[in-house]
C-alpha cells in the first residue's frame, strides 16, 4: 500500500532538520520504501511504499515514528513530537442522549463515541484543503473532511453520522453479521446486496445503518441539513472487514488500513484529536460523554531471546547499549537479565509476534548494509543434486498445461482427514510440533488426497485435470529427518482412457516408449515400476515416482538407423467388452509374434476397438504368405483370452 506523505505535515511530527531528499535515501535504507518526491502546493511530497505487515507506519504519525528511529540511527538529529493532551470538556447545559449501542464482541473489538451539536457546516480551511489536495483526497467541507484528515494523520479510521436521522430510527446501533439478500444504499448512492457474513450496524427495525470502517449509507450520513453529529470509531475483526470489502469490491483507505488489524488503542487519540478540530473548525459543542466499549483489548506477550542468538543470526557483536536503544526508540519496553533480553512490544506493532521478528527489527534499524559480507569457507559445490532435474520438470509442466491440465500447489501440512485418506495411520505420518494452523498439522505421504480436494470444491468444472510436482514425507528413525521424496501425481474426473492417453504423450515428450500401463494397477517403463493407476470414485490418479521417471528420462530421442527391409501396416477390429483392459489386449497381440513392432490402439466406436499394426523383419521383406498365420494366431488368442470378435474375415 503506498500512502503520500507532505513533508511540512510530517514535521508536525518530526522533530528534524535534515532535507526531503536526505530523508528520502536514509528512510528508504532500513524502512518503508520512500519511491518518489513530488512538488505539490508549494510543499514537497513523499509517496512511500508501507508493506501490508506494517500499518502502524501508514499514517503521518506512523511515518514520524519511523524517520525518528532511522535518521537516528545514521547520525541525523532527529524525534518523535509528543501529542498534545485534547481533553473533552462537555457542555452540560446542551447534553443529547447517546444511541443505544448493542456490540458484539465476537465481530467488534471496540466502540467508542461522542455527540457533538450545534454543527456548523464552514469551508474547509485552507491548510487543510491544500494537504488533502496534496495527498490526492477530495475536498468538501470542513464537515466531511476532518475525518479523512485525521485518518490520514493518525492512521485510524472514523466515522462521522447524522445524530438525528441516528435517533429518529430508534436510536440504535446494533452491531450485528447480515443474512443473505439484505439491501443497503452507500453514501455515494450504490445499492447493494448482502451475501451474508458481512458486519453491519443496525437500526432497532433492523434496518443497515452501516457498513463499519469500510463505508456509510446513505440513510445516516452528512447531508446539508445536518445539525449534530455522531462521531464514533469502530474496531471491527480484520477478517470480516476484508471479506466485507473485497465481495462488495468497497476498497475505501479505512477498509485497506482496518483489513490489517489497526490497533484500537489508537482509538481514545483519535477521537479527542477529532473533536478538538469539529470544536475549533465547526463552532461544534460536545453534548455527551466519551462511549467507550472495548471487549477485545489484548496484550501482546512479551519475547525472550539471548543476546548470543542475535549475535549468531547477525553474524556480529552489537553493544547491548545498541540493541536496547533501537528497540526503545521503535516503542518496544526493554529488559535485559544474565545476558537475556525480553522485549514487550507495543501494542500498535502486532507484527512482533516471535524472536526472530525482533532480530530482525534490529538487523533492518542497524542497516543490513552494514551487515558483514562473508563468503562461505568451504568450496561452492559444483555437482549437480541427485535426482532432481529442473529442465525436465519444467518441460512436463508446460507440456501438461498445454494439453489442458491445470497445475496447483498444495500445502505439505494436511488435516487429520486427509492424512489418513492417503492409506497411512496417523502414527505413521510426521506431526509438527508448531503449526501454522490447528487443521493442518501432519506432513503429507502422497499428493492424491490433496489433488482430489482441489478437484471436489471446484464441482462446477466437470472435467477438471489437475497435476503437481512436489515432495511427500516419510518418516525415517527417531531424530531423523523425514525422507522427502518428488512425485509427479496426476488426478482427473475424465476417463481413464483420455488421462492414460495423456499420461503416454507426456512419456512421449521425454522419448519414453515402452510402457505398460493398467487400470488400477502399476505404471511399468522398461520393466520398472515407476508409479500406479488409482481409481477413487469416478477420478482417475496417476502417482509416479520423479526419481524412477528421470532414470528413464531422456532429452533427445535415441538414432535409430532407416531400415532396409520394408515394414506391412494393416488394421484388425475386435468387439471387446468394457471391462476388458486394452493394456492387456495390446500385451496379448505383441506376444504373438516377434515381428510384430507397433501394436496402437487406433480408433474405437462403442464395443468395437481397431488396434494398428507393424510387421517388420530386419532381415528380408516380409510377404503376405508370413504374415497370414500370424494374423490367426492373433484372432484365436485374443478370442479366447478375452471373449472378442473379431470383426471382418482372416484369410
Amino acid at each position: 500500500m503506498n500512502i503520500l506523505i507532505p513533508h511540512k505535515w510530517l514535521l508536525e511530527h518530526l522533530d528534524s532538520d535534515v532535507s526531503p531528499e536526505e530523508l528520502q535515501k536514509t528512510v528508504s535504507l532500513s524502512g518503508p520504501s520512500i519511491e518518489r518526491i513530488y512538488d505539490r502546493e508549494g510543499d514537497k511530497v513523499y509517496d512511500i511504499e508501507v508493506t501490508t505487515n506494517r500499518v502502524d507506519s501508514m499514517s503521518i504519525r506512523g511515518i514520524a515514528r519511523e524517520a525518528a528511529v532511522i535518521l537516528n540511527q545514521f547520525g541525523h538529529k532527529a524525534k518523535l513530537k509528543d501529542l498534545d493532551k485534547n481533553e473533552i470538556e462537555i457542555n452540560t447545559d446542551k447534553t443529547l442522549p447517546l444511541p443505544k449501542i448493542v456490540n458484539d464482541p465476537q465481530v467488534s473489538k471496540r466502540i467508542s463515541c461522542v455527540i457533538l451539536r450545534d454543527v456548523k457546516r464552514t469551508p474547509t480551511p485552507k491548510w487543510m484543503a491544500d494537504r488533502l489536495l496534496q495527498t490526492e483526497m477530495n475536498v468538501h467541507d470542513s464537515v466531511i473532511d476532518i475525518t479523512n484528515y485525521i485518518t490520514h494523520e493518525l492512521g485510524h479510521p472514523c466515522h462521522a453520522f447524522d445524530y438525528d436521522k441516528v435517533m429518529n430510527t430508534g436510536g440504535e446501533i446494533i452491531v450485528t453479521e447480515a443474512g443473505k439478500g439484505e439491501k443497503f444504499s452507500t453514501l455515494d448512492g450504490n445499492e447493494f446486496t448482502t451475501l451474508g457474513g458481512e458486519v453491519v450496524f443496525k437500526n432497532g427495525e433492523g434496518e443497515i445503518i452501516d457498513l463499519p470502517s469500510i463505508k456509510g449509507t446513505a440513510n445516516t450520513s452528512i447531508d446539508d441539513s445536518t445539525k449534530n453529529v455522531l462521531l464514533l470509531l469502530e474496531s471491527i475483526v480484520a477478517p470480516k472487514v476484508r471479506f466485507a470489502s473485497m465481495s462488495h469490491a468497497i476498497r475505501t483507505t479505512a477498509a485497506q488500513l482496518m483489513e490489517k488489524n489497526v490497533d484500537p488503542n489508537l482509538i481514545p487519540l483519535t477521537l479527542e484529536f477529532g473533536v478538538k478540530l469539529y470544536t475549533e473548525l465547526c463552532e461544534a459543542q460536545v453534548a455527551s460523554e466519551v462511549y467507550d466499549d472495548f471487549p477485545g483489548q489484548v496484550d501482546l506477550k512479551p519475547l525472550s531471546l539471548s543476546l548470543t542468538k542475535i549475535q549468531n543470526y547477525l553474524g556480529l557483536s552489537l553493544e547491548t547499549k545498541t540493541i536496547e536503544k533501537i528497540l526503545q526508540d521503535l516503542g518496544c519496553e526493554v529488559k535485559i537479565e544474565d545476558e537475556k533480553i525480553t522485549v514487550q512490544p507495543p501494542t500498535f506493532r502486532p507484527d512482533l509476534a516471535i524472536p526472530a521478528d525482533i532480530i530482525e527489527e534490529i538487523a533492518r534499524i542497524y542497516g543490513y548494509h552494514n551487515l558483514p559480507s562473508v563468503l562461505m569457507e568451504s568450496a561452492i559445490p559444483l555437482e549437480k543434486p541427485k535426482d532432481i532435474n529442473f529442465a525436465i520438470e519444467n518441460k512436463i509442466k508446460r507440456f501438461m498445461a498445454a494439453i489442458g491440465w491445470q497445475e496447483i500447489y498444495s500445502y505439505s501440512m494436511v488435516s487429520e482427514e486427509i492424512a489418513l485418506e492417503s492409506g497411512n495411520k496417523l502414527d505413521d505420518h510426521l506431526k509438527l510440533q508448531n503449526p501454522l494452523t490447528d487443521d493442518r498439522v501432519y506432513l503429507r505421504r502422497s499428493l492424491i488426497p490433496s489433488l482430489v480436494e482441489v478437484i471436489k470444491m471446484n464441482p462446477l468444472e466437470k472435467n477438471l485435470s489437475v497435476f503437481e510436482i512436489a515432495n511427500v514425507y516419510h518418516p525415517q528413525k527417531e531424530g531423523e529427518l523425514p525422507n522427502e521424496q518428488l512425485h509427479l501425481t496426476l488426478v482427473s474426473s475424465n476417463s481413464y482412457r483420455k488421462v492414460r492417453g495423456d499420461l503416454e504423450s507426456m512419456l512421449a515428450q521425454l522419448f519414453i516408449t515402452k510402457t505398460e500401463i493398467s487400470k488400477g494397477g502399476d505404471i511399468v517403463v522398461e520393466g520398472q515400476r515407476i508409479g500406479q493407476v488409482t481409481q477413487i470414485e469416478n477420478l482417475i490418479s496417476l502417482d509416479i515416482e520423479f526419481k524412477k521417471l528421470l532414470h528413464h528420462a531422456k532429452t533427445h530421442p535415441t538414432y535409430k538407423a532407416i531400415p532396409k527391409t520394408s515394414t506391412i501396416n494393416e488394421d484388425m477390429t475386435f468387439q471387446i467388452d468394457d471391462d476388458i483392459s486394452i493394456g492387456k489386449v495390446i500385451t496379448e497381440i505383441k506376444e504373438q509374434s516377434p515381428l510384430l513392432t507397433v501394436v496402437k490402439l487406433k480408433d474405437q466406436y462403442k464395443s468395437n476397438y481397431t488396434f494398428s499394426l507393424e510387421y517388420h523383419d530386419p532381415t528380408k521383406n516380409l510377404s503376405g504368405s508370413e504374415i497370414e498365420p500370424i494374423r490367426k494366431e492373433i484372432t484365436n488368442s485374443i478370442s479366447k483370452k478375452f471373449s472378442a470378435k473379431l470383426i471382418g474375415l482372416v484369410e
